[in-house]
């Protein structure tokens, strides 16, 4: 699907539930980096529906928002990162990142408003007051940003191993100036062995609570940057499931 915001072609695969949708349509769950995470979810979600009286896991259209393989990281990173009047590109990893575009947040949100939303409505029957937001990494960063600047566009958020860090953890400011009225739930979870991301992601739900954001935070003991998604996928759905 063409971005009418910034012509960019994503990648938006739709899984839907091999079931009749409910009288009030499905749920939603768009799934950021979807050409990585949507079928994971997909796949986690229908296995879990045939014991759904255990699980807690209800039907729900899995949509994924991805990139052309070539445009990753760089489109990606510009994609998730937030406006700012300058970018500083720190060390990470022991490696200092290469300087690329960034600040296109509010395009991609745009995009998924006024394109990825409406188009969902018109070719399914869905819940427009189910739609949940999912993302990991700098995604996870893209969807905390997207709680703070559009608080109510989704029915929850969901924040995997969120990149705070990003241009000298500039989010905790937006936070800090926040007076939005923040109703949506919340969930924010990292892996255990995440190192500084940990203490991040931790910082941010305290300093949420504080100012009334309904929010969950589970650390996934044990668990790396990439083993994180996996491990917490049952949590996550049942997060979404809760009323």
């Amino acid at each position: 699907m063409k971005s009418t915001i910034n012509d960019y072609d994503y990648i938006i695969d739709v899984f839907v539930p091999e079931e009749a949708p409910p009288t009030e349509g499905f749920s939603v769950i768009l799934v950021l980096d979807g050409t990585r995470y949507a079928r994971l979810m997909y796949e986690t979600v229908t296995n879990q529906l045939r014991n759904r009286a255990k699980t807690g896991v209800e039907p729900a259209i899995i949509v994924g928002i991805g990139h052309q393989e070539s445009d990753i990281p760089k489109q990606r990173f510009f994609d998730f990162t937030a406006p700012a009047l300058e970018y500083k590109f720190p060390i990470r990893r022991g490696r200092e990142m290469e300087p690329m575009p960034a600040g296109g947040a509010e395009k991609l949100m745009q995009f998924i408003l006024m394109q990825v939303i409406p188009m969902m409505s018109e070719k399914y029957h869905v819940n427009r007051d189910k739609i949940s937001l999912y993302g990991h990494s700098l995604g996870g960063l893209f969807v905390l940003w997207s709680y703070l600047k559009h608080p109510g566009s989704f029915s929850k958020y969901v924040a995997l191993s969120p990149s705070i860090w990003w241009n000298e953890h500039e989010l905790f400011t937006t936070l800090r100036n926040a007076r939005g009225n923040y109703i949506a739930p919340l969930y924010i979870s990292v892996g255990g062995g995440e190192g500084d991301m940990v203490d991040d992601a931790q910082k941010f739900y305290f300093i949420g609570k504080e100012k009334g954001i309904d929010s969950e935070f589970y650390i996934a003991e044990q668990e790396n940057h990439a083993s994180v998604i996996p491990t917490t996928m049952s949590r996550v759905l049942r997060f979404l499931k809760s009323e």
